[in-house]
């Protein structure tokens, strides 16, 4: 894949803006809940559902992360959290820097108030 097609496969919202997967650890009864972070947006965006017939997405779930005596592994849940993140982004053609930059993107966002 040469760079233009790289940079064409990058996911954007509505306005053109990157969206990034991000593993803000949050979390439920459930598991670990998938949240995108858009550009210059402060914030991010869990994806919980918009209706009651809609289910949350997971980057990790709990069941796959206990034990027999119910406690939950959670440096191998986020692990794979982080990991299912990474491997999104990557697939959707954002290098590790540019997740980085659309992040931090966000993050100056919330600081300035915006």
């Amino acid at each position: 894949m040469n760079e233009q097609e790289r940079l064409d496969k990058q996911m954007k919202d509505e306005n053109g803006k990157r969206m990034v997967a991000y593993n803000a650890h949050m979390t439920d009864e459930h598991g670990v809940i998938w949240c995108m972070v858009v550009e210059d947006e402060a914030g991010y965006r869990p994806m919980t559902g918009r209706d009651e017939l809609a289910a949350p997405w997971y980057l990790a779930r709990l069941e796959d992360h206990t034990d027999e005596d119910g406690k939950v592994d959670y440096p191998a849940l986020w692990k794979t959290a982080d990991t299912v993140t990474d491997a999104y982004n990557w697939d959707n053609g954002y290098t590790p820097e540019e997740v980085l930059l659309v992040v931090s993107s966000s993050m100056r966002a919330q600081n300035l108030g915006e």
